[in-house]
């Protein structure tokens, strides 16, 4: 059953969203991140629905948002520098370092893809250990899970394993797929849909999920300032979209469901 809230609460919740939709100072926060849509993608009409909420959330407090993409490593240590406001996609486990809204900004699940065809009576893929025996694409230095990041670890001196950094890595790993060079690679289950969907790839792939949810989120830099009024201001702003329906609509554009019930 929904909780109803009271006038007194309706009043706190009201005051609240005053309060955080004040800007400390107005700022330019420069968000950075390598291409990972639906989350955030090329910078332009359709940035990714993690920009779209951040956009709404800081623009109207005064907050000029600059996004732009970047390597991913790169990225972690400029934010951790303060060099940059934000890691647009980083995680707790990832970077336990920044500063976080304290709502869930997504869910994010690694996902296997591999080549039709490829597994056959004789081979399936079971666990992680089945992929000794391809061809295994990922993305350096990027988190996916402590399961599936300890097999990558163990595994790095072998020839089969591949990775791949830079901006588009994803698309990267998707292009050596189909060109044989690959026979399987791990990406977010989102990323993944919203790519072969976009390309018209689906069904040259099989798919296993590789481990449990894990959330997504903005990581702000704990040397900036205004951070954690930032964070507050995104929470906020998450809830009037969600309520109002307008989360909905940002996230259809993108192939995207609401990760909270």
């Amino acid at each position: 059953m929904r909780r109803m809230i009271g006038r007194i609460g309706m009043v706190a919740m009201l005051a609240f969203s005053a309060v955080a939709s004040l800007p400390s100072m107005a700022a330019e926060v420069k968000l950075r991140a390598d291409s990972w849509c639906p989350y955030n993608c090329e910078p332009g009409n359709r940035p990714g629905y993690l920009i779209e909420i951040v956009r709404a959330a800081l623009e109207p407090a005064g907050h000029k948002v600059d996004y732009a993409l970047m390597p991913w490593t790169e990225v972690l240590d400029a934010v951790a520098a303060g060099a940059v406001t934000g890691a647009v996609g980083a995680t707790r486990d990832e970077a336990p370092g920044l500063v976080y809204p304290a709502a869930s900004l997504g869910m994010s699940r690694p996902t296997l893809v591999i080549r039709k065809g490829k597994e056959t009576k004789d081979f399936k893929v079971t666990n992680l250990d089945s992929l000794k025996g391809v061809r295994f694409g990922s993305i350096q230095d990027y988190f996916y899970s402590t399961e599936v990041n300890a097999f990558i670890d163990a595994n790095k001196g072998s020839p089969n394993l591949v990775q791949v950094s830079g901006d588009n890595v994803t698309e990267d790993l998707v292009n050596m797929l189909i060109d044989g060079k690959l026979d399987a690679i791990v990406e977010d289950s989102n990323v993944v849909d919203y790519l072969l969907e976009s390309k018209g790839y689906r069904n040259l792939f099989n798919y296993h999920a590789l481990g449990d949810h894990s959330t997504v989120s903005i990581g702000f830099s704990p040397k900036d300032p205004n951070s954690t009024a930032y964070v507050k201001l995104i929470d906020a702003k998450l809830a009037e979209l969600r309520k109002s329906g307008q989360l909905a609509g940002i996230l259809a554009k993108y192939g995207v469901k609401d990760w909270q019930p």
